[in-house]
């Protein structure tokens, strides 16, 4: 197992406090591996084995345990034969959703035993308000994302000179972090049929099943769209005209509801768009970014053809790792200038008193791209710090503003994101 400390960092001050740890992301993302963590963590501490449960509820075995009152009796005859055992006692509970009806069954066991409960979901729905109600606030969540390229390069090298790195990157770029990869030596083949067994597995069970979606062959042909214009703003409405070009049809209601059962799934992020100036969010022309790159082209390909997409996906997510809110920035050209219209900044991130601001593109190859890239950061607040990233090796910073190359970036991100 790969060590995780940027979640386990965060995880570590709520062990033993009375107050549920719910660890969320989207399925085979190393949140199970999460947990196997934590407990080598209570075990390293002195707490022993007979006092940690641990049930996967995808388990075969454990099928009769899915079952709330059936869960219930099987933790309190553990807790009660080990009455001799005295101390907190630990359930680590993988893919709670698949217990029907588990948000009563959690609160009562923190009630009538002193337990520490930790949690995976795979579905972003199984935080809902009903659960909440149940819990009154009584938990805190994490979300768990695949690899970022600092932990891919921990589990393929001991590090490197820079072309080393460039090839971890190359391969990073295409096949992306989900953690079961490693097991098959990064051979892009097997990769691939991996990854689409989870993509499949995703829309199967976190929203045709959960969601009780009843047209599947639509979202089947919806999620490619999503897919292929990862970073492009677009809306319902235009999702709706490209599908009737198509020849399908569908109301835009159906269209974003579909958009949210994927991002419920946690197989999506959206990034709202905000006016930089007046932080007006604006209600429609969102951007959507997909869990993991390496999906992407699994599903539909062309990673290195649609190398800014990837890239600008590749940085969203990373902003996700480090707990930054992220929005897509709409500033008026004529705040200096007086020229009309407006440009976009691709991230306007945010955390706590902290901001952000951030351009990717692929290579700063021209004039006009430079200018491009620098000039809609120019003029913004001087004590925020900000970034133009891209593929360049030569460092082109200008009048404040950072450029870095994006895998420069990805490696310092404990520095510069943390």
């Amino acid at each position: 197992m790969i060590e995780r400390p940027l979640y386990l960092d965060r995880i570590r001050p709520f062990i033993g406090k009375p107050v549920i740890k719910i660890v969320t992301g989207v399925r085979r993302s190393g949140k199970s591996t999460l947990l196997k963590l934590v407990q080598a963590e209570l075990k390293q501490q002195g707490v022993p084995h007979s006092r940690i449960l641990d049930i996967n509820f995808e388990a075969y075995s454990n099928r009769r345990l899915k079952d709330a009152d059936e869960l219930y009796e099987h933790v309190a005859h553990w807790i009660q034969s080990s009455d001799g055992d005295a101390g907190l006692r630990y359930l680590f509970f993988d893919e709670i959703q698949e217990v029907e009806g588990w948000e009563r069954l959690i609160p009562g066991l923190l009630a009538e035993f002193d337990v520490d409960v930790y949690l995976t979901g795979s579905n972003a729905r199984f935080l809902s308000s009903e659960f909440a109600t149940y819990l009154s606030g009584r938990y805190v969540e994490f979300k768990v994302l695949p690899f970022s390229f600092s932990e891919f390069v921990r589990l393929r090298s001991n590090g490197g000179d820079s072309q080393t790195m460039q090839k971890l990157f190359d391969e990073y770029r295409v096949l992306g972090g989900f953690p079961f990869l490693a097991h098959l030596d990064y051979e892009p083949d097997p990769c691939r049929e991996y990854l689409l067994s989870v993509y499949d597995t995703v829309v199967l069970k976190d929203m045709v099943e959960r969601e009780n979606v009843r047209d599947s062959a639509l979202l089947g042909q919806l999620l490619p769209f999503l897919i292929a214009n990862v970073g492009h703003t677009f809306s319902g409405r235009s999702i709706e005209r490209m599908l009737q070009g198509e020849n399908i049809f569908i109301s835009i209601g159906s269209v974003l509801k579909y958009i949210q059962v994927a991002c419920d799934a946690n197989l999506f992020y959206r990034a709202s768009r905000v006016d930089v100036m007046s932080k007006k969010v604006f209600a429609s022309q969102e951007k959507y970014y997909l869990v993991d790159h390496g999906l992407r082209e699994a599903v539909y390909g062309s990673n290195d053809r649609n190398i800014d997409q990837v890239l600008e996906n590749i940085v969203f997510l990373e902003l996700l790792r480090y707990g930054w809110t992220v929005t897509v920035g709409d500033r008026k050209k004529d705040e200096e200038s007086g020229a009309s219209g407006s440009r976009e900044i691709d991230f306007v991130a945010s955390k706590g008193s902290r901001n952000l601001f951030i351009q990717v593109c692929y290579l700063l190859a021209s004039e006009s791209t430079i200018e491009r890239e620098f000039s809609a950061l120019e003029g913004l607040r001087s004590d925020f710090p900000k970034y133009v990233l891209s593929m360049d090796e030569i460092d082109r910073s200008r009048n404040g503003i950072i450029h870095k190359n994006v895998r420069t970036f990805l490696l310092e991100a404990d520095e510069i994101l943390a």
